[in-house]
């Protein structure tokens, strides 16, 4: 049976035509039933069923002095009529094809039974944003008139409904229609009903009914750039005449952003409410749909380039896994002491935004500490320990990260709760070191133990030849004895990470002593010192192994007093754990 059995004649103060979505639900404009609270509902292909009783249960922000825009209302049946419902396509179905014939099942005056006519859609570009519009198919057919609104536009080649009538031109037959995707934006019930392009209908309703649970003091807008500004260079404008809702904002992120490669931008979303949630079960849920809804991960082999495989041995059983936290701090350029703090967990190969601010640099602690946790929901403890690795600007690879708190209610320091590495965030946006980083791992998979080099305190080494000689030997390991007391030991420490090793290592607690040749070995400065206990402690360590066992030098540090490892700093990047994340040409505004 080809008729539309789900097409409905709507009384209320005057006579418009809807079509039933749901068992118990009918669809038609605010316009058709304005200030009602209930009506009848008639089914144009069963008059046997009689009138039946329904209640205006939804009704869109149209008003009599308005534009138009909001022009929905949801009916519910007092009781179940069993009429299949209507089916609906996909968003953004192709409908201005001039051979795209539509129909819709009106009901003017005089024809109590209905009357059916057929139209196109003029263009798929919309009009403000809301509404396609549809003129007569042929000169001679029936137009758009009083008792089309609320009608179904369906395709005749598929039988799918593409959107509403609304309203009618006073001349020449045509009109407007609500696509079905713009219907959803005003009543999530349609959540489910409408195709999200990649998206089952339970994936959709589950996620509409946890943000129907959250509360943002925010305006949606701010919600979407604080979600979309750390993923894209120029996030795609929101829709004309802004966000409705939480909930328009995540229909917007299913069916009108194409996702940027690696990203998904409705599980960050998800990520990004859970933070913000006061309901731990709300934040639960959130996160496990965030989780369950991101990017799939890669197989382990795709952590490095295609071209990387050909000479590249395979992963030994024995070799160091991370799940690593990445997190990147980063002066915003809009104040000199405020900051881009972002928070990514990796997993499978890519690097998910897990929380993204702009913020001045007193609060930047607060935050990472606020957001490492989120962090930990997102990655897999079966790909390897957790590894937290801090990208810092280079005035910042002195800040003692490892000592900052584990938590608000934990007062052990971060290093000894985690393996903590840091990472200069000038070198791992440079695509020439970065690729002879990459280069590096490689033959270090393959040799397993580093070349170590250190850098005394008191070196007077020109740091161009520095790097130089560092290349020459393929250093891969540096240890430096004091490398940010004066401006000369900085430029040596620049040297190491411009040659592109993949182990740098100091101690922040800086040098005294004696520098002279008559030193003895019990009176020699502490820089040089610490780098004695570093090539007897570290240098037959595996370079992949270091995060561990630093990890465990540092819980003995904070437990012994004048333990050489206090205050160490490791510089440990493996490009092929860290992949790069998006660089937002603005910093996101909260």
């Amino acid at each position: 049976m080809r008729s539309k059995s789900w097409q409905v004649r709507v009384s209320a103060r005057g006579v418009g035509s809807g079509f039933l979505v749901t068992e118990r639900h009918v669809v038609t404009c605010a316009h058709v039933v304005d200030g009602a609270e209930h009506v009848e509902v008639t089914f144009a292909q069963h008059p046997d069923l009689g009138p039946v009783r329904a209640t205006v249960a939804t009704v869109g922000e149209w008003t009599r002095d308005g534009d138009g825009r909001g022009d929905v209302a949801v009916l519910e049946l007092e009781r179940a009529v069993g009429v299949s419902p209507a089916r609906f396509a996909a968003p953004h179905t192709p409908l201005g094809h001039r051979t795209a014939r539509l129909t819709a099942y009106g009901f003017p005056l005089g024809y109590d039974e209905g009357i059916l006519g057929e139209f196109r859609s003029t263009s798929d570009q919309l009009i403000a944003g809301e509404w396609l519009q549809l003129e007569a198919w042929t000169g001679h057919g029936a137009s758009l008139e009083e008792g089309f609104s609320g009608a179904a536009v369906v395709r005749e080649d598929t039988g799918e409904v593409v959107g509403m009538v609304t309203a009618r031109y006073a001349e020449g037959g045509g009109g407007r229609m609500l696509p079905a995707q713009a219907l959803v934006r005003r009543w999530s019930g349609g959540a489910g009903l409408v195709p999200a392009p990649d998206h089952r209908p339970d994936t959709v309703v589950a996620l509409r009914d946890l943000v129907l649970r959250c509360a943002d003091e925010r305006t949606p807008e701010a919600v979407y750039r604080s979600v979309m500004e750390p993923l894209y260079s120029l996030p795609p404008l929101p829709p004309a005449g802004g966000f409705l809702s939480l909930w328009d904002v995540a229909w917007f992120l299913l069916t009108e952003v194409e996702p940027a490669p690696g990203s998904a931008p409705w599980a960050d979303f998800a990520a990004h409410l859970a933070d913000r949630s006061r309901d731990p079960a709300v934040r639960r849920e959130l996160l496990a749909w965030a989780a369950d809804h991101g990017v799939r991960p890669a197989p382990r082999a795709a952590l490095d380039r295609p071209d990387d495989h050909a000479d590249r041995e395979p992963l030994g059983p024995d070799e160091a896994m991370w799940s690593p936290i990445l997190v990147e701090i980063e002066r915003s350029g809009s104040d000199r002491d405020t900051y881009l703090v972002s928070v990514h967990a990796v997993r499978g190969g890519r690097a998910r935004l897990v929380a993204g601010a702009t913020l001045p640099g007193r609060d930047v602690q607060e935050y990472v500490r606020k957001h490492l946790d989120l962090a930990f929901a997102h990655i897999d403890r079966a790909e390897g320990d957790e590894l937290i690795a801090f990208a810092l600007p280079g005035d910042w690879l002195g800040e003692p990260v490892d000592e900052w708190r584990t938590s608000e209610d934990d007062a052990v320091p971060l290093g000894c709760s985690s393996p903590v590495v840091v990472m200069d965030l000038g070198r791992r946006r440079a695509s020439r070191l970065q690729f002879r980083l990459r280069k590096a791992w490689q033959a270090l998979d393959r040799r397993r133990e580093g070349a170590w080099q250190r850098v005394e305190c008191d070196s007077n080494q020109d740091p161009a030849k520095l790097t130089v000689r560092l290349q020459w030997l393929e250093t891969t390991a540096v240890g430096y004895g004091s490398p940010l007391s004066t401006e000369r030991s900085r430029g040596l420490l620049r040297a190491g990470l411009n040659a592109a090793a993949p182990v740098v290592v100091w101690s922040r607690a800086g040098c005294s002593g004696r520098h002279d040749e008559g030193a003895t070995a019990g009176h020699s400065c502490t820089g040089a010192r610490f780098l004695d206990a570093l090539e007897e402690q570290l240098a037959s360590v595996p370079l992949a192994e270091l995060p561990r066992r630093v990890h465990a030098l540092r819980r003995e540090a904070f437990l012994a007093d004048g333990h050489w490892a206090a205050g160490l700093t490791l510089v440990w990047e493996d490009p092929r754990c860290f992949p790069q994340t998006h660089v937002p040409s603005r910093s996101p505004i909260l």
